[in-house]
């Protein structure tokens, strides 16, 4: 944001360009609202609170017939307030998940939302395309700065500019779209291939194996904030079911180990 200082020790408040334009001075300030880190989802199973979460406690009940299994994401919500935490499970009985992290909250039984999803990108879209988003819960609102990919190839699976990571060039793609509030999408790029998306974003790097490990890695940032980007950021209003969704429509189940993408921004201030 632009945070304006009519300093008294300025002499003038403007400044007057060779061109005769004129512009206000100002000191560039960074906004205080809350971070976003948060991975592409796929799923949101709702899940039902037994009792009030306890802070710093890695264990949350929740009624039996949950389906949870170990490494889905488990999303704490508080309705009111829109605070919320993303983990992964870590473990899990007929009624407990245990988290990988400390619960940051009180949730409680009435007043919250739980979801279960998935953000494994390694799934079946060549039939029936699948479709991660980063979907803000209602009332919620962030700016989403820029995005992370990272794929980690197959044992000794070689990968370059031609390759998906490590597998074959895709036939379709991914979409990276924005789902508006109308029902309409925005389509930002398609990739099937690691030079593809490189394209985009450009800051990338390929990664080989160290200490013995045998997996390659290709990892890539896109961002869309910053005057030397793209200078705007994409707003996503829960209220209005806006999304920034992922659009897979290969068999990306085989040639790779991992396949995650993941969101950055911040909260709208306050």
């Amino acid at each position: 944001m632009l945070g304006i200082n009519y300093d008294t020790r300025m002499s003038d408040s403007f400044e007057t360009s060779d061109r005769g334009n004129t512009a206000l001075k100002a000191f560039i300030q960074d906004q205080t609202s809350p971070v976003l880190t948060v991975p592409f989802l796929l799923g949101r199973a709702l899940l039902t609170l037994t009792a009030d979460t306890v802070i710093d406690s890695r264990v949350i009940n929740v009624l039996a017939g949950h389906g949870v299994t170990t490494g889905e994401v488990i999303e704490l919500a508080d309705t009111t307030s829109m605070k919320f935490m993303q983990a992964e499970a870590t473990g899990t009985t007929a009624t407990t998940i245990t988290l990988d992290q400390p619960v940051n909250r009180v949730y409680t039984i009435v007043g919250s939302i739980v979801q279960a999803s998935s953000k494994n990108l390694l799934v079946d879209g060549s039939v029936t395309p699948q479709v991660f988003s980063v979907l803000p819960l209602p009332n919620q609102v962030g700016d989403m700065v820029r995005v992370i990919l990272e794929i980690r190839g197959v044992n000794n699976g070689a990968m370059d500019f031609t390759t998906f990571g490590s597998a074959a060039e895709l036939l379709n793609g991914c979409v990276l779209r924005v789902k508006n509030s109308d029902g309409t999408f925005k389509n930002e790029f398609n990739f099937k291939s690691n030079s593809d998306f490189i394209e985009q974003g450009f800051d990338h790097g390929f990664l080989e194996p160290k200490g013995g490990n045998t997996k390659t890695g290709f990892v890539s940032r896109l961002t869309w904030g910053g005057q030397s980007k793209h200078g705007v950021v994409i707003r996503l209003d829960g209220s209005l079911g806006e999304e920034l969704q992922l659009l897979i429509q290969d068999d990306l189940t085989v040639g790779n180990d991992r396949f995650h993408l993941t969101a950055q921004g911040h909260e709208l201030q306050e």
